[in-house]
């Protein structure tokens, strides 16, 4: 029993080893009929195609070069309200409020005026007195020279009467009382002339007393009237409210803030550049004139419904230490300067402003992208590359403005070329293609 199972393990093992062989020689079989079918690869000869590009032929134009910076509105004239006198307000305008309109000559605010009409008619009293006063110091000077008159009259008359009774008093013919009595009527009649003259002389010094009381009156009521018109605040122009501090009603002191309002169509820009952009603006300043300028809105995607024209008013006198960039205010052009809408210019909005600088001639633009390391240009020159070392005037924004270096009719490559080597053999393409 033994025996048998013996034989039948070694049968199984030479079954199993005989179908991997068979298996093995048939893969072997198949892999040398397959390599003995495969077709060696045809050798194709490489042709040298030299890259095509597309090229923009160089053309100098003429270049405006201008200054870009940001800035925030201000209004060109603003004014805080403010009352010169004290009182309770009585009156405040309807638009008195932050955004209201105020056209020229409307009365914003007025404090009570009934103290200060009183301080005003008590004016014109005194005034009405003082001219009374000279009134009857002139009739009292009036009377005076003609009570002189009859007193020199009475002196004449005692003095003959003296003379004649002294005349018969020498021949006895008079008496010694009559002689006295005349001498004292003509001593009397000097001593009145003499009041009279004395009272007349104090008359100037009394007249200039007068008229000092007079003047002094109309002083008074200039100022009471000055006072009552004070108590008034009338807008100098066509504005805009800014602020509002207080309501009607309300005690206010003199010099206290009331509100502010700006000028309407009246704007300006403070912007401040840097000092090595001046060079660009610096020559027109040079020429006596003032540069023009561009406003627009910073968030307004460079709508041009959204920009204004503007000038350059004044540079301010001292350059910014920390930033180095000079401060200077742009003035927007009354004309441009239009509310119409909510889009329109408004004090605190932030803008975008364009300095119109000196125009350069006979220079290049170029897409900034082309200039390569070194200032250097790919152009095409008989269907080879040549690279050109090229003199920047000035990098703008996403253009490149060249000076020197490309003459006009200069191929220059700007589509994509990996791996340029000057001298290269390139094609260029027609129409695109």
């Amino acid at each position: 029993m033994e025996k048998a199972s013996g034989v039948k393990k070694s049968t199984s093992f030479f079954l199993r080893f005989l179908r991997v062989v068979i298996v093995l020689a048939i893969a072997i079989v198949l892999a040398k009929l397959l390599i003995s079918l495969k077709k060696e690869p045809e050798k194709n000869e490489i042709n040298n195609i030299p890259p095509s590009v597309k090229v923009m032929i160089a053309t100098p134009v003429s270049k405006v070069m201008k200054v870009d910076a940001f800035g925030i509105v201000k209004p060109r004239k603003l004014v805080k309200i403010a009352m010169e006198v004290p009182g309770r307000i009585d009156y405040i305008h309807p638009s008195f409020i932050e955004g209201g309109q105020i056209l020229k000559g409307e009365l914003l605010v007025r404090i009570d005026q009934r103290s200060y009409k009183l301080n005003q008619q008590t004016g014109q009293v005194r005034i009405m007195q003082a001219k009374t006063d000279i009134e009857s110091l002139k009739q009292d000077i009036e009377n005076l020279r003609n009570d002189i008159k009859l007193s020199k009259a009475n002196l004449d008359f005692a003095k003959k009467e003296f003379e004649r009774v002294k005349a018969l008093s020498e021949n006895q013919f008079a008496s010694k009382n009559s002689l006295d009595r005349s001498e004292q009527q003509n001593l009397q009649a000097k001593i009145a002339l003499q009041n009279i003259s004395n009272r007349l002389s104090l008359t100037d010094t009394l007249m200039e007393q007068k008229n000092a009381a007079l003047t002094l009156a109309h002083v008074d009521f200039q100022k009471a009237d000055l006072s009552l018109q004070k108590t008034e605040i009338k807008s100098e122009f066509n504005g805009w409210i800014l602020d509002k501090f207080v309501e009607q009603g309300e005690y206010v002191n003199p010099g206290q803030t009331l509100g502010s309002i700006y000028q309407k169509d009246s704007l300006d820009v403070d912007v401040r550049i840097p000092l090595e952009k001046m060079k660009w603006i610096e020559s027109i300043f040079e020429n006596g004139k003032t540069p023009d300028a561009r406003v627009m809105m910073a968030n307004s995607d460079g709508m041009d419904s959204h920009a204004w024209n503007a000038k350059v008013a004044r540079i301010k006198a001292r350059i910014d230490e920390k930033t180095r960039t000079l401060p200077m205010t742009l003035e927007i052009l009354n004309s441009d300067v239009k509310i119409k809408n909510i889009f329109d210019l408004k004090p605190g909005t932030f803008v975008k402003c364009s300095i119109i600088g000196e125009t350069y001639k006979n220079i290049y633009v170029l897409p900034r992208y082309l200039l390569k390391s070194d200032n250097i240009l790919l152009t095409v020159n008989d269907n080879h590359l040549k690279m050109k070392k090229v003199n920047i005037l000035r990098k703008f924004e996403e253009e490149v403005y060249i000076d020197a270096g490309l003459v006009p009719g200069d191929k220059i490559v700007f589509s994509p070329l990996p791996g340029a080597l000057d001298g290269m053999a390139l094609t260029i393409k027609q129409n695109g293609k």
